[in-house]
């Protein structure tokens, strides 16, 4: 069942007065369009207008193309949680699971939904498969300093059972860690200021142990280098069990292992710059794999970054209420299909032919 399919069984609220256009419809030619370039709801509009014909190979279109504020009206009648349910449903089957999955949360404000001091931008907190690059979920938090409630919240509903979660250091929290093992998770946090004894105990107990057993330090490291255009950044990862000499250590649950990265760039004609980090974590003492969970995290960054960039997601000045939610929620679907679209190029590319091409934009709708 295609992703048009799971929106045609969504119920129309509205009243039979203000229904002269089909709700599958305006959400395909929203779709569509947006995939190929729109941002707002007159380009949503000209499009349809401009591609009527290919539309009514999909979809009927009786009533023809409403205007750019009726086209906004009716996607602000649907609301956001329904659509997220029907995008959950959908996703699920697509998924394909090897191994322990990996799944990454964080946090975006869509800074363009913002209208002036009237209407506060909206902060969106989602969870991305991280193999697969694939959005996950989507829900709305009220600001930055409310995800971790948001996050804590997302972990009672996703099935996270036999997964790993990752977050960032806002999200070192006990309360987080005792959630995430109740529910059947390993978890991956980083370790910042807002966790400071625990830090510098961490920081302490590396110290110590290299003083004191170097040979047991260099048996658990793992290096990696990667660079380009005369770039080179170096991670060494090391990791240790956990010690009740560490103060503090028997509040988290389940913690078993604490991990420190030091990341030293080093560039051509410049000294080297070198940066320390720490992870507290309830996987084993794999570190070629822990590796691969923390350097996976920023995956959902440069998923972000392409929601700016490509679909300029930061420049949209959609901000009513359920309507600014579901454009950046169609925006995270889009990038779902670009991404299983078999294709050899970037999402940008992909972007590019889908305005260009009507069977590669069939393509990436349908399948």
């Amino acid at each position: 069942m295609t992703f048009i399919d799971h929106l045609d069984q969504i119920e129309d609220t509205r009243k039979d007065i203000n229904k002269s256009y089909e709700l599958t419809d305006i959400f395909f030619l929203t779709m569509a369009a947006v995939l190929s370039g729109a941002s707002g709801w007159k380009d949503i509009n000209v499009f349809g207008n401009a591609k009527l014909d290919w539309l009514r190979q999909t979809r009927p279109f009786a009533a023809g193309i409403p205007t750019r504020h009726s086209i906004g009206r009716i996607i602000r009648t649907i609301s956001a949680e329904v659509l997220m349910e029907c995008f959950a449903v959908w996703i699920n089957p697509q998924r394909e699971q090897n191994g322990k999955e990996h799944v990454a949360f964080d946090g975006k404000t869509v800074r363009g939904s913002g209208h002036n001091r009237h209407v506060d931008a909206i902060h969106l907190m989602g969870a991305m498969v991280v193999d697969s690059g694939v959005m996950l979920y989507q829900t709305t938090s009220e600001g930055k300093k409310n995800e971790i409630k948001t996050l804590q919240s997302m972990l009672e509903t996703l099935p996270v059972k036999g997964k790993i979660i990752s977050a960032d250091a806002m999200h070192c929290q006990t309360e987080t860690a005792a959630l995430a093992q109740r529910k059947g998770a390993d978890y991956m946090l980083q370790v910042k200021d807002n966790q400071k004894n625990l830090k510098e105990n961490m920081a302490a107990y590396f110290h110590k142990m290299r003083r004191d057993e170097p040979e047991h330090i260099k048996d658990n490291q793992f290096t990696e280098l990667d660079g380009d255009h005369g770039r080179i950044v170096q991670r060494q990862y090391t990791v240790l069990a956990v010690n009740a000499w560490i103060a503090g250590i028997e509040n988290w649950e389940g913690a078993k292992h604490i991990v420190e990265v030091v990341r030293t760039h080093q560039q051509e004609g410049q000294p080297d710059k070198a940066q320390t980090t720490y992870y507290l974590t309830s996987m084993g003492n794999n570190v070629q794999e822990i590796a691969k969970i923390i350097r996976g995290h920023w995956q959902i960054e440069s998923y972000h970054w392409v929601l700016d960039v490509t679909f300029r997601e930061d420049e949209s000045l959609i901000y009513a209420e359920d309507g600014a939610k579901n454009m950046a929620l169609f925006k995270r679907m889009l990038i779902n299909l670009l991404k299983a679209h078999p294709l050899k190029d970037s999402i940008a590319g992909k972007r590019h032919r889908s305005a260009w091409d009507d069977d590669f934009r069939t393509q990436v709708l349908f399948g």
